[in-house]
């Protein structure tokens, strides 16, 4: 297994927007993901330094990262090396925890009766068929009620913009069906 390392030296500002759904880097004047073709029209746009040289090392030619040196591997996911050669990968994933049933969210997926949970929902007739839409940003998860008929609300207030959820809040689709918000992070450890 190889892994790369650049020193760079840096100027100037690099300006681009984050797709919610598949962590894409898209410039900011894009309003779809170049990709998955997700709304980015609320997508914060990220500013950082521009890279304009770079000197290549392999880790096989250096002997291993040092502890607690990180690499970036895949978009979206993060590693870190801990002694040689361990790397572990950290995933999220949503989970929203009914009392009969659990529904797992992805960022980007829309919860409804015609939508993700759609199995379990389609009983719950205060539910609209597109009824809030789920993203990860760089600093969490939020939620986004998409106008529906009886509303979202979190923990227990309604809410009318993309609102910040943590672990243990509560999440109720009209006042039918509620949620718990477990957050999921799963670590892979390569040796």
């Amino acid at each position: 297994m190889e892994f790369l390392i650049k020193n760079t030296q840096v100027s100037l500002a690099m300006r681009y927007k984050i797709c919610p759904s598949c962590r894409r880097k898209n410039p900011v004047e894009e309003l779809l993901c170049e990709d998955c073709m997700t709304d980015l029209s609320n997508a914060r746009i990220i500013e950082e330094p521009e890279e304009i040289e770079e000197t290549e090392k392999t880790e096989e030619s250096l002997g291993g990262l040092k502890e607690g040196e990180e690499s970036r591997h895949k978009e979206g996911e993060e590693s870190r090396h801990i002694g040689e050669l361990t790397r572990i990968e950290v995933k999220e994933k949503l989970i929203l925890k009914h009392d009969e049933f659990s529904i797992e969210v992805l960022p980007g997926d829309i919860v409804g009766r015609h939508t993700k949970g759609s199995e379990y929902l389609k009983d719950y007739p205060t539910v609209s068929r597109m009824h809030a839409k789920f993203y990860r940003e760089l600093d969490g998860w939020y939620v986004e009620d998409l106008n529906s008929t009886n509303g979202t609300f979190v923990n227990g207030k309604k809410i009318n913009t993309k609102v910040r959820i943590k672990n243990g809040d509560t999440i109720s689709f009209s006042s039918s069906v509620s949620f718990i918000v477990f957050i999921d992070i799963d670590r892979m450890f390569f040796r």
